[in-house]
C-alpha cells in the first residue's frame, strides 16, 4: 500500500537503487484523456494527464559504489507549446549500499513523495495539488489568502541524502537559497524536508515534514507535518493520514490547519478500483477559526489494464467548499501508456 496504487506508476517509477550497473534507460508515460471540468469556460476538452519522458542511467565505480543520473521532461501530447526539457526532474548522484546516497539537482521534494503515498490519482487535478493554494481559501478583506497552503512540490538547487535499511527508507533534502536581496539583506527561499517510510509486520507507515523559510519578502515560515500508514486485507488496501499546516509572516500573523486523508484500493479481477477523501478543517487565523474556509475533496477511479503497459483510466474528483468559493468537479476518461 505504501506505493502508487495503479500499475502505471510501477512501470514509470524512478529509483536509483534499482538501476543496473552501466546502463542508460529511456522511459516515460503518454497519458491523454477526454475531460469534463466545471472550472473552465469550456467544460469539455482533450487534455494531457502528466505525460513525461526521461532518461536515466548508472555506472559502477567499484567497491559497491555507483554513479547515476536522471533527466525527466514534461511532455504535452495535446499542446506542443507547453513542452519543456528537464522541467520535472534533474539529478546526478552517488549511491552505496553501505553508506546511502547523495544527489544534487532538482525534483519532487521528500515531503512531496511522502504525501503522494495518499494520492492514487493520475489526472492533473490530483489529491496532491489543489491549484496554487492547498488551503482552498479565497480570503477576505480582513484575512487575505496568502497562497501558502501547499508545500514545495518540486525544489530547485537541492542536496538530497537517502539511506535504506531492512524495513525502512529515509530521505532528507535541503533546497539552498543561493542569493540574497542586497537592499533587505534577506536570502532567497530555502526548503528542508524529509520522509521516513517503513513496515511493521503487515502495516506500513510514513512520517514526513516540510520547513520552508523566506517564502515571501516578509520572512515567512511554512511548516507541514504528515503522519500516516495503512495495511491490506486480501484484495483490499486501506490508508489513512493526518497533516498539520502552520504558516506565519511578519505583518500577517499565523494561520494553521489540520487535514485528514483516507483512501482505499480494491483489486477487482485484475482491475484497480480506488477512491479517497480529504477533509480539511477550518483554517485558524490567530485565535479565530474561519467558518468559510473548510473544504472536502473526494473522488473515485477505475484503471482497466489492456496490457502490462497500457491502461484505460476513468476518474472523478470533486471539491466542496464551505464558503462562497465555487465547488468544483472533474471527470476524465483516457488511455495511459507507460514505456
Amino acid at each position: 500500500m505504501n506505493k502508487k496504487f495503479i500499475a502505471l506508476a510501477v512501470a514509470a517509477a524512478v529509483a536509483p537503487a534499482a538501476f543496473a550497473a552501466d546502463e542508460v534507460v529511456l522511459y516515460g508515460q503518454v497519458n491523454v484523456a477526454i475531460v469534463s471540468d466545471n472550472t473552465k469556460d469550456n467544460t469539455f476538452s482533450v487534455d494531457d494527464e502528466a505525460s513525461r519522458i526521461g532518461v536515466k542511467g548508472s555506472e559502477g565505480l567499484g567497491n559497491g559504489m555507483n554513479a547515476w543520473f536522471q533527466i525527466e521532461s514534461k511532455v504535452r501530447p495535446d499542446d506542443a507549446n507547453q513542452n519543456g526539457f528537464a522541467t520535472r526532474e534533474g539529478w546526478v548522484g552517488l549511491k552505496s549500499s553501505e553508506f546511502g546516497g547523495i544527489q544534487l539537482g532538482r525534483g519532487k521534494s521528500a515531503y512531496t513523495k511522502a504525501y503522494e503515498e495518499f494520492d492514487p490519482w493520475y489526472q492533473d487535478k490530483s489529491f496532491s495539488v489543489n491549484g496554487d493554494d492547498q488551503l482552498g481559501y479565497t480570503g477576505t478583506a480582513l484575512v487575505p489568502d496568502k497562497k501558502d497552503g501547499g508545500y514545495k512540490y518540486r525544489t530547485d538547487n537541492t542536496i538530497r541524502y537517502t539511506y535504506s535499511m531492512p524495513g525502512m527508507d529515509v530521505m532528507v533534502d535541503y533546497s539552498v537559497g543561493e542569493n540574497k536581496n542586497k537592499t533587505t539583506g534577506q536570502k532567497e527561499a530555502t526548503n528542508l524536508s524529509y520522509s521516513v517510510k517503513g513496515t511493521i509486520s503487515d502495516f506500513w507507515y510514513i512520517v514526513g515534514a516540510n520547513m520552508g523559510r523566506n517564502l515571501t519578502n516578509n520572512g515567512s515560515k511554512l511548516n507541514n507535518v504528515l503522519l500516516g500508514g495503512g495495511t491490506a486485507f486480501g484484495d483490499l488496501a486501506l490508508g489513512a493520514g493526518f497533516q498539520r499546516h502552520v504558516f506565519s509572516e511578519n505583518g500577517y500573523g499565523t494561520n494553521k490547519r489540520n487535514s485528514f486523508l483516507v483512501n482505499a484500493m480494491y483489486n477487482l479481477e485484475g482491475n484497480s478500483l480506488y477512491g479517497g477523501v480529504i477533509i480539511a478543517d477550518k483554517l485558524k487565523y490567530g485565535s479565530v477559526k474561519l467558518a468559510d474556509s473548510r473544504y472536502v475533496r473526494y473522488g473515485a477511479g477505475l484503471a482497466v489494464p489492456l496490457s502490462k503497459r497500457t491502461n484505460i483510466v476513468t476518474e472523478y474528483m470533486a471539491t466542496d467548499f464551505a464558503g462562497s468559493q465555487k465547488d468544483t468537479s472533474y471527470f476524465s476518461v483516457g488511455a495511459y501508456h507507460s514505456f
